[in-house]
């Protein structure tokens, strides 16, 4: 009797219900695909992509660069409504990019089927996790940023204010206790309550909208009406009424911690295009043939936009005359993507992004810049209209 026949006799002899659950378990897993990518690989050829890798530093760092030319050269015959809609337009291809591309990608690749069972079947929502983490990271920073800001804005009003007992304080006027405000003596023995120190009222919103950068806005240059309506109403009326000395001004203080948060602010969202453009830049050197040709012009289409985005949010920030940072932030976004296609190029017969560690590797940065962008621009948008 053959091997083979001894074997299925055998089978022969086990219970229907263990074999049926057998197959069953064998039909529900299957066998696990092989991590790479289908088909092989195409003639790889050189010479266009580092012309590519060319085309795509010059539009990266000229659209990025623009906004600032404008900025620093306004006599530049530039329309405003140009600057307008390429700035808001790049803003809406930067959230695309950050929930309809990234994060579907990162979801993609971390529960792709050749992956071990944890990352497909045991824990499928670890991309959320990933981008759920970064978002608290991201508003970590600006909360730790943001109270060293608001300290520093909050002792300047009160030596302003001068209570820190020296000389800068107004003779003839005392600390409310019960009220923490001050008043005169007179007005409080006619029977009229204190004038309301609006300026006071004023560097306290300020305060409270300065404890985040997130949800922060400028105060407006210009006076208000309707506040000097309401400022008439609320001081007392007769001879003991506090004269106007002064209109309220923005100071340097707040000036200054309102720049240190735009700063910041942009170096988050560059800091999350950076990472992914990386990858993107690999993904593009080793791709060929018709999925480098669609490659090539989504990226780049994709770089001049979010360039004319960042570039006016580089712009915005005030800074030293002849400082180069600007043009430093400019160049880094530039650069990021066709250094990414630089090492493919070097490694392009090595990198393969359907591979174990580059799906690993793509779906944790993915899902990680998928989460600062988008956190960032949404964080700043609220913060536009709160």
């Amino acid at each position: 009797m053959s091997p083979d026949v001894g074997m299925l006799a055998d089978l022969s002899q086990l219970p229907a219900h263990i074999l049926h659950a057998e197959l069953l378990r064998r039909q529900q897993d299957g066998e696990r695909p092989k991590c790479e990518t289908k088909g092989g690989k195409g003639t790889y050829n050189t010479l266009i992509h580092v012309l590519a890798l060319l085309l795509i530093l010059v539009l990266s760092t000229a659209a990025c660069s623009f906004p600032i030319v404008v900025k620093r050269f306004p006599s530049i015959p530039v329309p405003h409504q140009f600057l307008f809609l390429s700035r808001h337009f790049g803003t809406g291809v930067l959230i695309a990019t950050a929930f309809v591309h990234l994060l579907p990608t990162a979801f993609e690749s971390l529960t792709h089927p050749c992956l071990p069972h944890f990352w497909n079947h045991r824990y499928p929502a670890m991309p959320g996790l990933v981008a759920m983490t970064s978002v608290f990271v991201v508003v970590g920073i600006e909360m730790f940023f943001a109270a060293r800001g608001a300290g520093h804005v909050h002792a300047a009003g009160l030596d302003n204010l001068g209570l820190d007992g020296s000389a800068d304080a107004r003779p003839g006027h005392k600390r409310s206790h019960s009220y923490g405000r001050y008043s005169n003596g007179t007005a409080a023995t006619n029977g009229h309550a204190p004038g309301i120190m609006l300026h006071d009222v004023e560097s306290s919103a300020h305060l409270m909208a300065g404890r985040s950068p997130s949800f922060s806005v400028a105060s407006p240059l210009t006076p208000d009406p309707s506040s000097q309506q309401d400022s008439t109403r609320l001081l007392p009326s007769g001879p003991h009424a506090p004269q106007k000395t002064h209109s309220t001004t923005i100071s340097p203080e707040k000036t200054d911690a309102q720049n240190k948060k735009l700063l910041l602010q942009c170096l988050l969202l560059e800091a999350g295009i950076l990472f992914h453009s990386i990858f993107i830049g690999m993904a593009l050197s080793v791709a060929t043939g018709t999925s480098f040709a669609v490659l090539l012009t989504a990226i780049s289409f994709h770089q001049t936009f979010e360039g004319f985005a960042l570039g006016a949010r580089i712009s915005a920030i005030r800074f030293p005359p002849g400082s180069p940072k600007p043009w430093l932030m400019a160049l880094a976004y530039g650069a990021t993507t066709p250094i990414g296609q630089a090492i493919g190029l070097a490694i392009h017969t090595l990198y393969d992004p359907a591979s174990e560690a580059g799906l690993l590797t793509v779906g944790f940065m993915n899902a990680a810049c998928a989460s600062v962008v988008g956190g960032a621009l949404l964080m700043a948008m609220v913060g536009a209209w709160a």
